[in-house]
């Protein structure tokens, strides 16, 4: 099992993980940074009109080894 780190960028700035999570296969810790992302914006989309989510995974040597991000717009069109 390999650790992964979860970095959060949002429009408060940086959230960092300094724990981090053990994930089997890279493909589960992708699955989470998704999961992560849309987590956050449901949280923060029903209060913003406008919302970009970043997550910055790194490995155990600090390497960053998967970005995901997310941009919602809310608008009216009339």
């Amino acid at each position: 099992m390999k650790r992964y780190y979860f970095d959060l960028y949002n429009s408060d700035g940086l959230v960092s993980d300094e724990n981090g999570q053990l994930f089997e296969s890279k493909d589960h810790a992708r699955a989470e940074a998704l999961r992560i992302l849309h987590d956050v914006a449901r949280d923060e989309m029903p209060d913003r009109d406008r919302v970009k989510i970043t997550i910055k995974m790194r490995d155990d040597a600090g390497v960053e080894v998967f970005e995901a991000s997310l941009t919602l717009k809310a608008a009216w069109s009339m």
